[in-house]
């Protein structure tokens, strides 16, 4: 038998021994009182990182539903995901619609793609998710803004719209648990630099990817139009009327995506055994694909 309660919870250090096994019930009663701190620690973990899945999928369902770039190719070459695109004008209006499925059959590519420049958009789209699905575990959140010095599959954007092709600057968040004092990376796109994992220890994430912190940690408050607002204001992205309907098409694309949130995300989607999440999580990406798709088109 193994303790339901902790069971599949992520490592916090190497070598680390999770969950417990017995050998029957009265067993496991009698190891209770010295599991039980351990088994609490190992449960918020284990939420934390359903969370982390939860929220990367959320980011990627709704980029594959409201895609705003009109790209011709994706290759990899030699290490490097190219994604290619054709630049607009500023006059003329963002070719919002689903993810050109045809131009690769490579999940991971595709997950690449639709993750590229999006850490920004995460931060905000993904608040109110995530404060909802985080509730009950006692932990503090903070915005981290890190140079990413060693990606595993760097992604290129051509062309890049002027961007520095070398500016790695990655945007994830900082999840300090209490009382265990653990200290953990949530980043749902890191998978544009080949990062797998969603979730994980600190100074692991820092260490393995060759990170650099850019700026002090900042408290997590952000709605799903923060980074909107803040657009709003810079002369340069409202220059035209297609630039600020287009603005205009993403806040009402994130406010419908926030009715979702409201009305459909509850507290069991992180309960159960792991195969009851798995088919948790993959009938809420159909069901936010569904409630993405009802968006009416923006005029």
């Amino acid at each position: 038998m193994k303790c339901a309660g902790c069971a599949d919870a992520p490592k916090y250090r190497p070598g680390e021994s999770v969950g417990a096994g017995y050998c029957g019930c009265d067993c496991q009663k009698e190891h209770w009182p010295s599991h039980k701190a351990f088994c609490k620690a190992l449960q918020q973990r284990k939420k934390l990182l359903r969370t982390a899945k939860i929220l990367k999928v959320a980011l990627l369902t709704y980029r594959e539903v409201v895609f705003d770039l009109d790209l011709t190719r994706i290759d990899l070459r030699d290490g490097v995901l190219h994604i290619r695109q054709k630049l607009r004008p500023a006059t003329a209006r963002a070719k919002r619609g689903r993810f050109p499925t045809h131009l690769t059959s490579n999940p991971e590519h595709k997950e690449a793609v639709l993750a590229n420049n999006q850490c920004t958009t995460a931060m905000a789209l993904l608040g109110r998710l995530t404060r909802k699905l985080l509730a009950g575990v006692p932990c503090t959140i903070e915005v981290l803004d890190l140079e990413i010095g060693k990606p595993l599959v760097p992604t290129k954007l051509i062309p890049n719209q002027g961007m520095k092709p070398n500016c790695l600057l990655h945007t994830v968040l900082k999840f300090s648990l209490r009382p265990s004092n653990e200290v953990w990376i949530l980043d749902s796109t890191g998978c544009q630099y080949g990062f797998r994992e969603v979730l994980v220890p600190y100074d692991s994430y820092l260490a393995k990817n060759e990170c650099r912190n850019m700026r002090d940690p900042a408290p997590y408050d952000a709605s799903e139009t923060t980074d909107l607002d803040f657009f709003s204001n810079l002369p340069f992205m409202n220059a035209t009327p297609a630039q600020r309907r287009d603005l205009d098409a993403e806040r009402q694309a994130r406010r419908h995506f926030a009715v979702f949130v409201d009305s459909r995300v509850g507290a069991e989607l992180l309960s159960g055994s792991d195969q009851q999440f798995r088919d948790r999580l993959e009938s809420f990406a159909g069901q936010l694909k569904g409630h993405m798709l009802s968006l009416p088109k923006s005029q």
